[in-house]
């Protein structure tokens, strides 16, 4: 799978990527504390409703010193849901142009989790990506979620075969030649 190392604790790293996943889920939970019914709406924090942004912040910052290129430039719904529903967040390189993906924990096998940030985010998974997805029982997503990657790698799966019996077909032509 095409992907990017980078050294997330680099003391420069601000410089040339931006943390747009992170970002993203802390305005939302600034802006639901500011609705607070306690009091605490211009506190850094909620007890009482559970809303603590700068947590949440901190649970979106890349964990893993890699980086795998989206296709498309996610709006903020698109964002907010990688960061909420996947092990991953979005990332942006301001030196390359270019939004990615990055996983926020590690430990066992996210290529569910990959897969299902991918479709969120560009509406489909990555190409190279579908030889490497776990396919034995829905592991790190749940089971609905499992379903939706299963029906996409088919699609996909599906387009590619016809691709390449199309393929095959002209090699054999030009072999009969």
């Amino acid at each position: 799978m095409k992907s990017r190392y980078v050294n997330w604790s680099s003391e420069d790293i601000y410089q040339t990527w931006d943390f747009i996943g992170a970002g993203v889920i802390y305005n939302r939970e600034r802006k639901k504390l500011s609705q607070c019914p306690h009091g605490n709406a211009t506190q850094e924090y909620c007890h009482e409703c559970g809303i603590y942004p700068e947590d949440k912040r901190q649970d979106n910052f890349p964990a893993m010193n890699y980086a795998y290129p989206l296709f498309s430039e996610p709006d903020e719904e698109k964002i907010a849901r990688v960061c909420e529903e996947t092990s991953c967040t979005v990332v942006y390189n301001l030196q390359d142009d270019t939004y990615y993906l990055a996983l926020t924990g590690g430990g066992m096998d996210l290529s569910q989790s990959f897969a299902l940030a991918y479709i969120i985010a560009d509406g489909c998974i990555a190409w190279d990506m579908l030889d490497y997805i776990y396919i034995s029982g829905a592991f790190s997503v749940s089971e609905e979620e499992y379903q939706i990657i299963l029906k996409e790698m088919e699609r996909q799966l599906s387009i590619s075969i016809d691709n390449h019996k199309a393929k095959l077909k002209k090699v054999r032509e030009q072999l009969k030649k």
